[in-house]
């Protein structure tokens, strides 16, 4: 009963992670959202902003609001002229980061913003 209650009192954590091409050329995305195994393959057009992954649980595990705990260590970000990424998308402070926090649920948005200067 004590579980149960327990249980109903935890809060639903919402995570969004997206990319924000601010660049001159499409970026082409090549990796895994390891949480759902599942391919991130997908191009990103030029002023497109694109969700890439997201997931939610009841409670907070702090250790999936990492990018390297989302994608691992092998995403490739490339533009359309084949310039990989310099922005090292696995530090947290390299995405912009919004939290949305009521009573029942909390929202978490996480955007990696691209621009030409990080290739």
């Amino acid at each position: 009963m004590v579980s149960l209650f327990l249980t109903s009192c935890e809060k639903e954590t919402f995570i969004d992670y997206y990319i924000d091409n601010q660049s001159s050329f499409p970026v082409i995305i090549d990796g895994t959202d390891i949480i759902h195994s599942t391919s991130l393959d997908q191009i990103i057009a030029v002023n497109e902003q694109r969700r890439i992954a997201n997931w939610s649980k009841r409670g907070i595990q702090t250790d999936l609001f990492e990018p390297a705990t989302m994608f691992g260590n092998d995403m490739v970000i490339a533009n359309a002229n084949g310039d990989t990424l310099r922005k090292d998308y696995k530090v947290l402070s390299n995405w912009q980061s919004s939290v949305d926090d009521q009573r029942k649920t909390a929202s978490h948005e996480y955007i990696l913003i691209i621009t030409d200067a990080d290739f």
